[in-house]
């Protein structure tokens, strides 16, 4: 996968941040394969949902969302290496999401939780995002009008926005990615911006 060409303005302080080595042979998504197959039962993450519940996923369950988003997301047709902004606290969908872009071929873009509107369109013009995935805000109200308007939108559990895509409607209606691909060692895998509170978002 190909480094991106070079943007102007912003892109200067750009941050790339690529996929880290957890030991000398595998990638971050090889080794979520492998903790796929051999901790199949074991719980990776645990989600509260309100009111004192709290949803466990299993590496098998956390894989199989992922792989049917990532499915999802390959059939839309986009160029390789296109960016996927994700905005949202910290949820078990934040890692989800994450996982599902990759396996996709894409590039996510995490959006900080708490940025004003004009902020974030300015973060989803400059990435070029082609869709954003939506999660649990404190303040989706003032964040929404930084979404350009005919913007696709996925919506996760415990999200606030209304009239996107549901992720759970994606699951059940959508078969998991069969193939595990991964990306080269050097390829881009999430572009980070800053926070843009002494200026614009770098």
């Amino acid at each position: 996968m190909r480094r991106p060409p070079a943007r102007p303005a912003l892109s200067s302080h750009l941050q790339e941040h690529r996929l880290a080595k957890l030991d000398d042979s595998e990638l971050l998504l090889q080794r979520a394969y492998r903790w796929e197959k051999e901790r199949a039962d074991k719980v990776f993450l645990t989600q509260p949902m309100g009111g004192g519940v709290v949803r466990d996923f299993t590496w098998a369950q956390t894989m199989d969302e992922a792989r049917r988003v990532a499915a999802w997301l390959k059939a839309q047709g986009w160029e390789p290496g296109s960016r996927v902004a994700i905005m949202s606290k910290n949820t078990a969908w934040w890692f989800m999401s994450d996982l599902a872009i990759w396996m996709a071929g894409h590039v996510s873009v995490p959006i900080y939780p708490n940025l004003v509107a004009e902020t974030v369109r300015q973060i989803l013009a400059h990435s070029d995002s082609k869709l954003c995935i939506v999660g649990k805000l404190d303040d989706w109200k003032a964040m929404q009008p930084g979404i350009p308007e005919g913007m696709p939108c996925i919506s996760t559990p415990l999200c606030d926005a209304q009239g996107f895509t549901a992720w759970d409607d994606i699951v059940k209606t959508t078969q998991p990615m069969q193939e595990s691909p991964t990306f080269a060692e050097h390829a881009v895998a999430t572009i980070i911006y800053t926070s843009g509170t002494t200026g614009m978002p770098k």
